[in-house]
């Protein structure tokens, strides 16, 4: 269509005032099942697999008036398709994300929306009903760019079909009615999002909906930018509230934002359901690796149902190794624990973010996102968790049309906990528990201190509990009120009402008890002479075992307060005040609580210094952010305390003597200082 020709006098006076547009809403490519469907009844849209339909379509072919229809067919639209991409006229229908072209195929909506663009006059306005995509597919990220900076948007609705508004198209399909202004640019719009498929909904609702009301929100470029660097996608708040919640989590680093000295995710995905279907086999041997697809896996389970396809593995690590590499034996990603997501996923099911660890020895379907980074399992199953919260899911709902696609999931921000972070080894202790249930999970059981899957919790009602248990601790990690933690809860209308409620009482447990606010107010202080803090007494959380040193430095920090001048130890405390908890050491004790610790560190302690200085020093607890602290109170001692320590180059055992200073523990070496400090401090010598 000529528009120039057709409408000369409105193009030379620069294009429409207006345009009003409900273009079609298709992918411009040749459709295989949808071509041959029409000469054979066996061959449907949607119930055929991939190697059934295959099968259909070579045998269709052997006919030379079906197969010189198919060829032409197909020749419709390649040097059409070129076109599109190559010419100026669409110069924003490819986007680039991390210098990746992403959205390639033409799709006739996104080029009915530019050509709009490119209709208007300056100051001229359309109204335009589109897929949501276009406020939030990767491959539409240039036309918004292009709204964004070369327009003013004047309002963007979104509505779900649940109730089939439009009839013939899907219920979960959501569209987005979009009005603009040329010649402007967009700092912010009016926008308002409904997804609600419990109400029936009516043509004066509908009007309501688009008028000004309590609904819309104003939102902000720069959020989005700042939320989604890469996409710029625009996310479905629907109400002031969730932009109050996004600005909160927003102060976390996005997950995809490399970040030196914390772990870093690197996502990926394995065979194409499609393009590796000659690789796949209906029966296992003794050779192959069970492929596992999306609707294998739940939130922190991974046997939802059993696998179609099996690889050989031999054939598999051919197709997974880099252009050029040498199979020499190398562990692939596949060997290892890793993360797993669904692909496939909307806003408008139970839940939309749906992650889970995968045993070793596996290989994955694109409907399965995986990770090969990073590889240490107390992180993963720390990540696993954080990504299965309601948080989490709450913000990556606000952005999922129909697919988790990676890029959404690297630009949602997560907390990098880290050993000696708070809640990180409580976190590590329930997901290991959801996630070890077979013998497939001895190897990280074993590793983050679970033991064997024997230990893992099968029963439902246990398992719900640990799950609200980890919502509760991560709404806290994100620094939600409860107020904030309750809305959101409100936002997953299928979840069963009694598992938000479990999930908001745990949020109420973990919050810090006003009992306990002399330690809180301690911590506050920070370390001094006579405040030292510990994260453990007994675990050695970089080496992730038990160990004598980490009782050595407990021993030299209580010996130095009483050669000094008294002072507090609090245990399951970092150094920067983030509260551990005493669970690491717990571990390491047969009675696993605040009585076998009391135990426990009265006797290694008066062992070392003698039961004649137990006056001297006394143990309590406290719970700070839910967790246990032990706070050792030491008065000035009535004589020298000396520690028997290891020489670490001799290895012989030497006594020696600590004192405070300043906010560090040291150790008195030469014989004339101690001398000076022995007879400063009790008028005697050594």
């Amino acid at each position: 269509f000529h528009w120039g020709y057709h409408f000369d006098r409105v193009m030379e006076k620069g294009g429409f005032d207006a345009i009003i547009a409900n273009p079609p809403w298709e992918v411009f490519k040749p459709q295989a099942k949808e071509f041959f469907a029409e000469y054979s009844d066996l061959v449907t849209k949607k119930k055929m697999d991939i190697k059934a339909f295959k099968k259909a379509k070579k045998e269709l072919l052997k006919d030379q008036e079906i197969a010189a229809a198919w060829l032409d067919y197909q020749s419709q639209y390649p040097h059409i398709s070129n076109y599109y991409r190559a010419v100026k006229q669409y110069e924003n229908q490819i986007s680039i994300v991390n210098n990746r072209k992403v959205g390639t195929d033409i799709n006739l909506y996104k080029l009915f929306l530019e050509q709009c663009f490119n209709l208007l006059r300056v100051n001229g306005t359309c109204g335009i009903l589109i897929p949501s995509g276009i406020y939030t597919d990767l491959g539409t990220k240039q036309l918004r760019e292009m709204l964004f900076s070369k327009t003013q948007i004047t309002s963007l609705f979104g509505l779900s079909n649940e109730k089939f508004i439009f009839d013939g198209v899907h219920h979960s399909f959501r569209i987005a009615f979009l009005t603009f202004e040329k010649g402007k640019i967009t700092n912010s719009f009016i926008a308002a999002f409904r997804i609600n498929p419990r109400e029936a909904i009516r043509v004066e609702q509908l009007t309501n909906f688009f008028s000004a009301n309590d609904e819309h929100i104003e939102i902000e470029i720069s959020m989005i930018r700042k939320l989604s660097p890469d996409s710029v996608s625009v996310m479905e708040f629907k109400n002031e509230l969730d932009i109050q919640v996004a600005k909160k989590m927003s102060q976390f680093p996005l997950l995809g934002e490399q970040i030196d000295g914390k772990w870093n995710l690197k996502l990926t995905a394995e065979f194409h359901m499609t393009n590796h279907s000659s690789l796949f086999k209906t029966k296992p041997t003794a050779e192959s690796l069970p492929l596992y697809e999306g609707k294998m896996i739940h939130q922190f389970d991974h046997q939802l149902a059993e696998p179609r396809y099996w690889v050989d593995e031999q054939e598999g690590r051919q197709a997974l190794l880099k252009r050029g590499e040498v199979d020499a034996g190398q562990k692939l990603a596949y060997q290892f624990y890793r993360i797993a997501f669904r692909d496939v996923a909307r806003s408008t099911d139970i839940r939309t973010m749906i992650a889970t660890v995968l045993p070793q020895n596996l290989v994955t379907g694109n409907t399965i996102i995986n990770s090969y980074r990073p590889e240490n399992l107390f992180e993963i199953l720390v990540i696993t968790s954080i990504l299965n919260s309601f948080i989490w899911d709450f913000m990556i709902r606000q952005k999922v049309a129909a697919h988790c696609n990676m890029f959404y999931v690297y630009q949602t921000p997560t907390p990098r906990l880290v050993k000696g972070d708070r809640y990180f080894f409580d976190i590590v202790e329930r997901a290991a528990k959801l996630i070890c249930t077979t013998p497939d999970f001895d190897d990280l059981a074993a590793e983050v201190g679970l033991g064997s899957h024997t230990n893992g919790i099968t029963d439902e009602a246990e398992r719900a509990q640990l799950r609200a248990e980890l919502d509760g601790m991560i709404a806290h990690l994100y620094g939600l009120t409860e107020a904030e933690f309750t809305h959101i809860l409100s936002t997953f209308p299928i979840v069963p009402e009694e598992t938000k409620q479990a999930a908001l009482e745990e949020y109420r447990k973990f919050a810090p008890l006003a009992g306990d606010q002399a330690i809180v107010d301690l911590i506050a202080q920070g370390e001094s002479a006579q405040l030292e803090f510990k994260s453990t007494a007994r675990w050695d959380l970089k080496e992730n075992k038990k160990s004598k040193v980490m009782e050595e430095v407990i021993l030299k920090t209580v010996a130095a307060f009483l050669n000094s001048d008294g002072g507090t130890l609090l245990i399951g405390v970092a150094d920067d005040g983030s509260i551990i908890g005493l669970q690491p050491d717990f571990q390491t004790l047969q009675k696993k609580d605040r009585d076998g610790y009391e135990l426990w560190l009265m006797k290694m302690l008066l062992d070392a210094y003698g039961k004649a200085l137990a006056p001297f020093i006394s143990v309590s607890f406290g719970l700070v952010e839910n967790k246990d602290v032990c706070q050792v109170i030491v008065k000035p001692g009535p004589e020298p305390t000396y520690v028997t320590v290891k020489n670490p180059k001799s290895g012989q055992l030497i006594e020696c003597f600590f004192i405070r200073t300043g906010n560090s523990t040291n150790k008195l070496d030469k014989p004339s200082d101690l001398g000076k400090y022995l007879a400063q401090r009790w008028s005697a010598q050594p």
